[in-house]
């Protein structure tokens, strides 16, 4: 029987979505489990294992009960951002995160307890369908939930892109940050929120996003909500080796935004740019140099919470 939510008529459908490879080979075993335990409960699955930018809109349904994303971080970001090029704000499927991915930022926000948790908990939940809704943005036109970073930030994220072979642990970034420390030069970086030059130009380090924590467990963007309408950002002073690894201690406990010359402000939208090519990654990916533009999508994403 369908359910009528928000104007929009809603099918008993469930999209799953599962990065085969995440969990080193768990996605897809979770996501044949889920599978299983939906279809007992009364509800239809549409399964997906392919890349989500790479499925075709007519194979989504009109309006879904939900979408089911196992995997990590990038799955996550990948997938809603297909979501939302096909649904509009009134028939979006709210999303249910299973984490399997390394840093997992999404899923420790939401404070979601999902790994390795019984399918019918997660079957319950989506029946339930409690939905926080929360802010996301577009870096240079693709989407992103919870962090861009320009400057060596981004330079570690290229290193290991670089050399990346399938799923990665935290020791994984430890030669990439190596490499990036040996060799970037720190180039001149300037800011601007909503129109006004903030930063610049000088060589620096900047976050934008949504969510306080990093992939370390650093909370770079200390103040943020990601449902109160704004881009957070942090822009700190960074000219050497030196600089860099201070900020880093300086972050590992919350005492970076007081540092001579830090900003942190919030703003709608952020451009970032440079003289030269500046490293960016966003969500934990690379993603090109600057310049970066970055706009806010005001509680655009709905995810189903416990």
């Amino acid at each position: 029987m369908a359910q009528i939510h928000n104007g929009a008529m809603l099918v008993n459908d469930v999209l799953v979505f599962s990065n085969p490879i995440s969990g080193k080979g768990k996605g897809k075993a979770i996501a044949h489990r889920l599978a299983s335990a939906l279809g007992e409960a009364g509800l239809a699955v549409t399964a997906f294992t392919q890349r989500a930018s790479s499925i075709d809109r007519t194979q989504f349904g009109a309006s879904p009960l939900a979408a089911v994303v196992i995997g990590g971080d990038g799955t996550l970001r990948a997938v809603t951002e297909r979501l939302i090029d096909v649904y509009d704000d009134s028939t979006m499927p709210p999303i249910a995160v299973i984490p399997l991915g390394t840093a997992n930022l999404m899923g420790r926000h939401l404070g979601l307890r999902w790994r390795g948790a019984p399918s019918d908990r997660i079957v319950a939940a989506i029946r339930r369908r409690r939905i926080r809704r929360i802010d996301a943005a577009r870096a240079n036109g693709r989407l992103f939930l919870l962090m861009a970073g320009v400057g060596i930030d981004g330079q570690v994220v290229h290193e290991l892109d670089a050399v990346r072979k399938g799923p990665i642990d935290y020791v994984s970034y430890v030669l990439p940050a190596v490499r990036a420390l040996a060799g970037y030069r720190y180039p001149a970086i300037r800011v601007t929120i909503d129109g006004k030059r903030r930063f610049g130009p000088k060589p620096g380090i900047a976050f934008v996003g949504n969510v306080a924590e990093y992939g370390t467990g650093f909370p770079l963007l200390k103040h943020a909500r990601s449902d109160d309408g704004l881009l957070d950002v942090c822009v700190l002073p960074c000219a050497s080796r030196g600089d860099a690894i201070r900020l880093l201690m300086r972050a590992a406990v919350g005492e970076h935004v007081d540092l001579e010359g830090a900003l942190y402000t919030t703003g709608h939208k952020v451009r970032i740019d440079a003289n030269h090519d500046v490293p960016v990654q966003v969500d934990g990916d690379a993603s090109g140099h600057t310049p970066l533009e970055i706009e806010l999508l005001d509680r655009r994403v709905p995810f189903i919470v416990e």
